[in-house]
C-alpha cells in the first residue's frame, strides 16, 4: 500500500520537469571584428520581442569559436534569438541620431527588415523536447 502511496506521489504530486527539456544551438556568423562581447538574447513572445529578453548570454568572441551559443532546460513553445556585437562594451546596441544602428547586429534565421528589424514571426524558431538550431548572420548598417 506505502509503495502504491509513493508512485503516486511521483506521476501525480510533483511537476513534471521533463517537459523542460528543449535545447537551441544559436550559430553566429559574419563577425567582423575581435572586439568587444555579443550580446545573445531569447525572446519566448511577440509582445516582449526586442524589449525583455526570456533569457540572455553574454559570451566573448573566443566562445563563439568554440562552437553554438547554446540554451538548454526550454520549455517547448516559439523563441527568437537577436544578438548585437557589442564593441565598447556599454550593454547596449549603439545608433545614431536616426535610430540607426552603429554596432552589428542579427536574427534567427538570418531574419532582417526592410525598414528596421523583422518580426518576432520572421525570427522565431520551434522547440519542442529536443535540440534544434538556428543561424544568426551579423549584419552592420554603419
Amino acid at each position: 500500500m506505502y509503495l502504491k502511496f509513493l508512485a503516486s506521489l511521483l506521476f501525480l504530486g510533483f511537476p513534471n520537469r521533463a517537459a523542460d527539456t528543449g535545447e537551441i544551438l544559436v550559430n553566429i556568423e559574419n563577425i567582423k571584428s575581435d572586439q568587444g562581447v555579443l550580446i545573445v538574447a531569447l525572446f519566448d513572445n511577440e509582445d516582449d520581442f526586442l524589449k525583455k529578453f526570456y533569457r540572455n548570454k553574454i559570451i566573448t568572441l573566443e566562445e563563439v569559436k568554440n562552437g553554438p551559443v547554446k540554451f538548454e532546460k526550454l520549455p517547448p513553445g516559439r523563441y527568437s534569438v537577436s544578438v548585437i556585437h557589442d564593441q565598447n562594451k556599454n550593454g547596449e546596441l549603439d545608433t545614431n541620431w536616426a535610430g540607426i544602428p552603429k554596432e552589428p547586429f542579427g536574427f534567427s534565421k538570418k531574419s532582417f527588415g526592410k525598414f528596421g528589424p523583422p518580426s518576432f514571426k520572421d525570427t522565431c524558431v520551434d522547440i519542442k523536447n529536443e535540440v534544434t538550431s538556428t543561424t544568426v548572420k551579423m549584419k552592420t548598417i554603419l
